[in-house]
């Protein structure tokens, strides 16, 4: 799966801050959503995909998921 991130991003850490202090762990996602999608929705949808997919790899629960949009992206309309 690594060696996919790699091709999908340059740096695929961009975007994703991880902050954990023992028991704790809190996760901020910085995304972009397309123009026209319910972005509440869309960043719902992140925020319990990630903790889910989170706990489930590492097995500690995950206190915080945070989603924020960043930017808008508008594709061809063609």
């Amino acid at each position: 799966m690594t060696g996919l991130v790699n091709v999908l991003a340059a740096d695929p850490t961009y975007g994703v801050v991880v902050r954990a202090e023992r028991e704790n762990i809190e996760i901020d996602l910085y995304i972009v959503v397309e123009y026209g999608t319910r972005i509440a929705t869309v960043a719902h949808s992140v925020a319990n995909a990630v903790k889910y997919q989170v706990e489930t790899a590492i097995g500690m629960p995950v206190a915080s998921v945070g989603v924020h949009v960043q930017d808008l992206r508008v594709s061809n309309t063609d």
